[in-house]
């Protein structure tokens, strides 16, 4: 079984990065994505999952994500108006544990049965050009 927890997809909701100014070179004063984040968390909450609220990083959006004993982080960057980057990880731990699959195919089934997301694309990292329709491969 192959892991791919990096996916590129596709988003109508809206932009919603806040730009600074020329005092700070034009740089992102928030980045975009809180929004897809919401959209997630919400998703997320039916299946059963504790979802924190979003957490501003660097680059994007981060969720802490709790099922029991679990815990996974999903990082969420917009890129360019309709493109967005995703990193699923673990939280804790070495080693991935046997429910990551399991949380990763919940996740996927969830973004594609919901209109606003599309063309969803798991790959092995972020450099890695392969994509597969789903994160965990046979």
């Amino acid at each position: 079984m192959k892991i791919r927890p990096f996916a590129e997809f596709e988003t109508e909701l809206p932009y919603d990065g806040v730009e600074g100014d020329e005092s700070v070179d034009f740089e992102e004063v928030v980045p975009a994505g809180q929004n897809i984040a919401d959209a997630w968390a919400a998703i997320l909450r039916p299946l059963g999952y504790d979802v924190s609220e979003p957490i501003q990083d660097d680059h994007g959006w981060r969720l802490n994500v709790r099922d029991g004993r679990y815990k996974y982080e999903l990082f969420i960057a917009r890129v360019f108006e309709n493109e967005c980057h995703l990193h699923a990880k673990e939280a804790f731990g070495l080693f991935r544990s046997k429910n990551f699959p399991s949380f990763l195919a919940q996740l996927n089934s969830a973004l594609n049965a919901d209109p606003r997301f599309r063309n969803i694309g798991w790959s092995g990292s972020l450099n890695d050009r392969t994509t597969t329709p789903t994160p965990v491969v046979e």
